[in-house]
This record gives structure tokens, sequence and C-alpha cells, in this order.
């Protein structure tokens, strides 16, 4: 049977009690009718409270993110909370999203109040023009910053102050579509966090607003940088330093994200990252791919290919050290089982919009596979269901559309022991009723989640009956009934 609902942990509990105490009291000085108090002095004597009972910065921080996540207290409360509990003792804070009347409010309140700030995100302010000079003080005024997430709102000054104060910054987040330009990227390439930035997020995915050789001086005067994870041509800034700058050039990159990769930049890329984990090529060149070279790759993503290209890699070692394979528009037919053969050791296999996969019985079978999504890929129902007979320590399994019926999940499931299995996430089943709902229950200790079920052959007293049996079992399962699979 699957697993029952976890108790909430006392100290979940004693904060969310703590939060809603903190609310009520401020939300009756402000809204009851027969009472007048100044909110200041309210707020000073809660803090007082908070004091005598020992709040340590823990627990400001905790109280913080609860309140200011939450979908249920209105802006005018978060900002009032925000306003109480920011002190020097918190380390890290996330704005949540705010109505832009409160944006020069709260960057007020973070430069005053946020100087002990080590990590600091605010992807739901969106900081105006007139604004800015409050994001350049509370860099300077939070010298401990270590995480900063500023995407969408970056410009050159901000680059420029940031490479002047942020001594110990490590990860930087400005991507997005941003004014910045090479003047602010060499401000921040060449500043005081050039020894100690490891990720910076720049740019927007598929779009070269930033010139390639803008990020050069990133790859080139930070050393210790081993991500640029939202910036698409990588490649080509790294083959700008080769053939400009240094051929002997090497950098600490884990993850490269390049587009439109020719073989020559291929070269380039496995000449100066030696530390490569992971890639994502989005549209290779023809041929190009018979220049990747290394045995250090875990994680592979491939966009546009030819997929009798992409086999002759994997026989390589690069094919047996891979654990994350993920294939979208992939021009032919794939066999599941030689790509088993090549690829023993895989965790994750995605396939999305693949021409056309296959599977016979007693093909090799994944030795490790926990994660399985087929999405708009052509597969026939027995190669599918001979595929999984094979893959049963399964963790997640997705798949848009199937032809199984409840005669085929039962045969599946009785015979076959998925002891591991924690989501079920099937688009489109219509043959499915609510017999194999029952059945993934009973026969997956593990479940967590089904879904999504308005694609099955279920009526609504079916759904509310399965639910019922849920409930009162006090089974954790969640059933999907729209949306997607997280």
């Amino acid at each position: 049977m699957s697993k029952k609902c976890t108790v909430r942990s006392l100290s979940d509990s004693a904060l969310a009690e703590l939060a809603n105490l903190l609310v009520s009291t401020i939300s009756y000085v402000q809204y009851a009718p027969d009472v007048h108090l100044d909110i200041n002095i309210v707020m000073v004597e809660l803090n007082e409270y908070l004091a005598q009972l020992g709040a340590t910065s823990n627990i400001y921080q905790d109280l913080l993110r609860v309140i200011l996540s939450s979908d249920y207290l209105d802006a005018n409360m978060r900002f009032t909370c925000l306003q109480m509990l920011l002190n020097c003792g918190v380390t890290f804070l996330m704005t949540e999203v705010f109505p832009f009347s409160y944006y020069e409010k709260i960057l007020q309140v973070i430069a005053a109040q946020g100087a002990g700030l080590r990590v600091l995100n605010i992807k739901g302010i969106w900081v105006k023009e007139e604004h800015m000079h409050y994001m350049y003080d509370i860099v300077r005024r939070c010298k401990q910053l270590v995480k900063l997430y500023v995407p969408y709102i970056a410009n050159d000054r901000l680059l420029e102050e940031i490479g002047k104060c942020c001594t110990r910054l490590q990860i930087l987040d400005i991507s997005g579509e941003t004014d910045i330009t090479e003047i602010g990227i060499d401000f921040l390439a060449k500043g005081v966090c050039c020894q100690s930035l490891t990720v910076v997020d720049v740019g927007m995915p598929g779009e070269e607003n930033i010139c390639y050789s803008d990020i050069a001086l990133i790859l080139e005067h930070c050393p210790q940088v081993e991500t640029l994870s939202t910036y698409s041509f990588v490649g080509a800034s790294l083959k700008f330093i080769h053939d400009n700058i240094d051929d002997r050039f090497k950098c600490r990159l884990k993850y490269i994200h390049d587009t439109g990769t020719d073989e020559s930049t291929l070269q380039v890329i496995m000449q100066t990252c030696p530390r490569l984990e992971t890639l994502y090529l989005d549209s290779p060149k023809t041929g190009s791919l018979r220049a990747l070279h290394t045995r250090n790759l875990r994680k592979l993503k491939i966009y546009k290919f030819v997929v009798a290209e992409l086999l002759p890699l994997l026989e390589r070692p690069i094919g047996r050290n891979l654990r994350h394979l993920t294939m979208i528009k992939g021009l032919g037919n794939l066999d599941l089982g030689k790509l088993a053969r090549l690829c023993p050791s895989l965790i994750d296999l995605d396939c999305y919009m693949i021409d056309s996969l296959t599977y016979g019985q007693g093909q090799a079978k994944f030795q490790q596979l926990e994660g399985l999504e087929i999405l708009s890929s052509a597969i026939m129902t027995s190669s599918l269901k001979a595929f999984l007979c094979n893959s049963t320590d399964l963790k997640r399994l997705a798949v848009d559309t199937v032809e199984f019926t409840d005669e085929d999940i039962i045969s599946m499931f009785m015979q076959h022991d998925f002891k591991v299995l924690e989501d079920v996430w099937f688009t489109l089943a219509p043959e499915l009723t609510v017999q194999s709902v029952e059945l993934l229950m009973d026969s997956c200790p593990e479940l967590q989640s089904v879904g999504q079920l308005t694609g099955w052959s279920l009526t609504p007293d079916d759904l509310a009956l399965i639910r019922g049996l849920l409930k009162s079992g006090n089974s954790s399962i969640v059933l999907t009934p729209n949306g997607f699979l997280a």
C-alpha cells in the first residue's frame, strides 16, 4: 500500500503558530475599528516580545520566509512584516512578488536593515530606472553577499557597484533582457569578485542579447566560473578566446550551452574545458558530434539532431559514463535496446519529439534507470510495454499518450515489482479506468502521484471514490486531474 501522510514537524507547527500570532496582532492594530495605535510602536513591541522569547536570527529568517511566500496575505501585511523582521542577523531574503507601488519601500528597507544578508533574491521586484539608486545602496551596504539574484534589472552601473563592493560574491543572476553592455561586463569581470564568482547567469536562453566577446571577458578574468547557465553561445565565447587571446586557455566550466555548434567550436570546447560534466548542444551542425571526446561528461542534452550521428558517439567511453540523456527533435529511429547497451549507467532518459522509438523482447536493459519521459515520440505499445517491464527500478515515469488497457497494467504491475516507482504520468490513456489507478496504488509502495487523470477513462464519481479511499487511509498519494507533473 502507498505511503501515509507524514505528521507535521513540531518546528514547522511552532513556526506557523508564531507567524499567525504576529500577523493577527498587526492585522488587529491596523484594521480593528476601535483600536488607535501607532503601528511603528507596535512593531517595536513585537520585536521586544520576540527578543524576550529568545528568538534567534534563524527564527526571524524563517518567519520572513513563511510570511513573504504566503498566498493568503495581502501585500501590505507582507511588507509590514518585512519592515518589522528584517535585521542585521538575517542572512537570507527572498522578497517574492509585490505590486509596483511597494518596490521603492521594499528597496529602502533592504538598504537600511539588510546589512547582514548573504543571500538576496529580488526576483519579484522589477526595479525601474528611477529606483535603481536603491539597488546601488543595497550592493554597497550588504558587504557579506555570497549570492545575489537580480534578473531583468541589471545595468552597467549595477555591475560596476558589484565589481567594487562584493568581495565574497559567488553566485550572480543578472539574466534576462537587460541593459548590460561590454562596459558593465568589464567592470564585473575585473572587479573584486573576479576570483570568487563560480556561477553567473547572464543573457536569455536562445537569444544572443549579449555579445559572445563580452562573455569571453568573464571567462578570461574569472577563473573559478563553473557555469554560465542562461547563456546559449558559450562555445563562441571560448573560441573567441582561443583564436584571439590564448590558444592554450583552460577554464573550470562544468556546464556549457551552445547553439549551432560546428566541429571546430566543439573541438575548442573539448580543449578548453577539461572539467566539463554537462553539455547542451542546440542544433549542432551536421558532422560536428564526432569532435566530442571526453570521459567526464555526465549529462548530455541535444536538440535538433540526427539519431544516426548520435549513436556512434555513444559507442565511445562517453556513452558508458553518461548518467543523464535528454534528446529533443531527433531525426530517425532510436533503438532503446541499443541505447541501453551503449549507456548502461543512465539514471534519467528523456525523449521528446523523436521520429520513432523501438524496443524488443530480450534486448539489453538499463541497469540504473530511475527517470523516463517519452513525449511526442512514436513508439509501439508492445515496445513500450517490453521496455517498462525491463525497467522496474523506475522512480518517475511520464508518457504523453499510451494505448495501454487495464489488462496491460495488470500484467505489467502484477508480474513485475515496481517497488520504488513514485510518479506515474500518462497524459492521454483513454483505455485506463479506475481499476488501473487502484492497482497502481496497491502495487507500488512508494507511489506519490498519478496523473493526468482527465485523459483517462475515469468519471467524476470514480475520482471522488478514490479520493475518499486515500483520505480515509491517510495516503499521501496526489491525484492530478489536470496540469503538469512537477
